[in-house]
């Protein structure tokens, strides 16, 4: 009986020659190494899917023509040319989220396509089946009063901020669902807060973040502002489910 399985990296070198077909998702966090891992594994029977502009992991940047250069590569001249994978198919109907998420996202995405065009493979616009309201923004909101809502009305909310600051917020707010934006990657949560993105970034970053947003920038604005490139990404990452 052909067997299906789900498989993540640690699981795979167990049981490399166990699958017929192989599907996995996130498949921006993995390098072209261990894709070929994968690959060789069941190069007829791999299934994988990711966003481009999701990929948080620093030192990766992943496109799917990627994936096909290992199928050329690994097949060579041989006959059977079925091993190589076909083109990636594009789903832009997103059947988790509404309209208000996406639209937000849309407009990061934008900024990201604009400004940084070899970041992501430029895709069309997402669209969901049904509307919903737009993210909200909490400007000057007190740690205490941040504190009472968690414990409140807003209990069960996630909160989303850079790594290095999680640890330092579940102190502060004495509230346990705190995690870094890359920490969280992959999970899905129904409520999210994004906490203090802004304000946390280095103080060198600040400038070119205002001028960004106030549509200021220049033609030497990517190459000279990188670490703005992976920040878009990081707010791409955390799009909540509902």
């Amino acid at each position: 009986m052909k067997r299906c399985v789900n498989v993540g990296l640690p699981l795979f070198y167990l049981r490399i020659t166990l699958f017929v077909f192989c599907y996995k998702g996130d498949t921006r966090l993995y390098t072209v190494g261990v894709l070929a891992i994968f690959y060789l594994g069941r190069p007829g029977g791999l299934f994988l899917c990711g966003d481009l502009a999701q990929s948080v992991v620093e030192g990766i940047d992943f496109r799917f023509e990627e994936v096909r250069s290992i199928g050329h590569f690994v097949v060579g001249k041989a006959v059977n040319r079925n091993l190589i994978p076909q083109k990636p198919l594009v789903v832009n109907v997103n059947y988790r989220s509404h309209s208000g998420i996406l639209d937000t996202a849309g407009s990061v995405l934008q900024f990201l396509s604009n400004h940084f065009p070899s970041a992501a493979k430029q895709l069309k616009k997402d669209y969901a089946l049904f509307n919903g309201s737009r993210p909200g923004c909490c400007h000057k909101v007190g740690v205490d009063l941040l504190s009472t809502l968690l414990s409140g009305k807003l209990q069960g909310t996630v909160l989303l901020t850079h790594d290095e600051s999680a640890s330092h917020w579940r102190r502060a707010l004495k509230y346990q669902l705190v995690y870094g934006i890359r920490e969280a990657k992959g999970l899905e949560f129904r409520s999210v807060i994004i906490l203090d993105f802004f304000a946390e970034l280095p103080s060198t970053e600040q400038k070119p973040w205002r001028n960004l947003l106030l549509h200021r920038t220049d033609l030497t604005f990517e190459q000279d502002h990188p670490l703005v490139e992976s920040q878009l990404k990081l707010l791409c990452s955390c799009n909540p489910m509902h």
